[in-house]
């Protein structure tokens, strides 16, 4: 047995796989804020300081907050978590963060109430997102943003366009990680045709990943299989087209890049299913 196959013996690899080491290619963007956070002191500007809302004590999100303030003190960003004992008081301190000309970014850490029906809409922590201030929101997820990716509107100043809408940052992260690998990326074709001729699959659609992450492939010129848990959509040139005679398992077949976002462990996607 080769040095290969044994290593991807030893791992409970498919033949072939690799590990991607996301640390990498975070490397330069972090290095690239740290370049421009430390040349905003060499004039006398402080550093952007991100206010955190915690109002839950959901172990995951505690630990989130932690994971937050050790990367802003790494990468030299200010960081200030601020603990609301009361869930019904983040409103206030949402909109108290959104009016302070000291803060610069808003991070709320979720769930807080969860899918709750609420008086203001379909869910309260729905409407938390939608009430940060697009200025502050560093997580993409408020109402402007998520409108601007879904009609693939890439910046918030029309028509100068100098500004970047933010995007959701964990579908983000996926975008990067994909760019970074051989034969998925195609930068020698137009912004908007980089994955043109390539078909996904994304086993997700919640508002934080799935979702988003589909139309941002699907914006880069994929065709996109949205499944979830009761139904299947195609994402592709800006529309959205369901699938009643596909299965998961016939999407998975057709693609050439398959991400999984299921909120659960026991979730095991077959390996068959992928192409080699």
């Amino acid at each position: 047995m080769s040095s290969e196959k044994t290593a991807d013996a030893a791992n409970n690899w498919a033949p072939g796989a690799q590990k991607i080491d996301a640390t990498s290619i975070a490397k330069p963007f972090r290095e690239e804020i740290r370049t421009q956070i430390q040349k905003l002191k060499e004039v006398g500007i402080e550093a952007p300081l991100l206010v955190g809302l915690l109002a839950n004590s959901d172990p995951a999100a505690k630990k989130y907050a932690e994971w937050t303030g050790r990367a802003c003190k790494a990468d030299g960003i200010r960081y200030e978590l601020r603990e609301i004992d009361d869930a019904i008081d983040v409103e206030n301190a949402l909109r108290d963060a959104n009016d302070d000309p000291r803060v610069h970014g808003i991070i709320v850490y979720y769930p807080i109430f969860g899918q709750v029906e609420s008086f203001s809409g379909e869910s309260q922590d729905d409407y938390l997102r939608d009430t940060v201030s697009h200025k502050c929101d560093v997580e993409g997820l408020c109402h402007e943003y998520r409108s601007n990716l879904y009609r693939n509107k890439r910046y918030v100043d029309y028509p100068t366009n100098s500004k970047k809408c933010v995007l959701p940052c964990t579908a983000l992260s996926v975008v990067k990680i994909l760019e970074s690998c051989p034969s998925c990326y195609d930068k020698s074709k137009p912004i908007g045709r980089h994955m043109e001729g390539q078909t996904v699959t994304i086993i997700n659609r919640s508002e934080i990943v799935g979702r988003p992450l589909a139309a941002m492939l699907a914006n880069d010129g994929a065709d996109v299989y949205s499944v979830d848990i009761d139904s299947i959509y195609l994402f592709r040139g800006g529309r959205l087209y369901a699938c009643d005679g596909e299965t998961p398992e016939s999407c998975v077949r057709k693609s050439s890049v398959v991400v999984t976002g299921v909120p659960t462990k026991a979730y095991r996607l077959p390996s068959e299913w992928i192409q080699p």
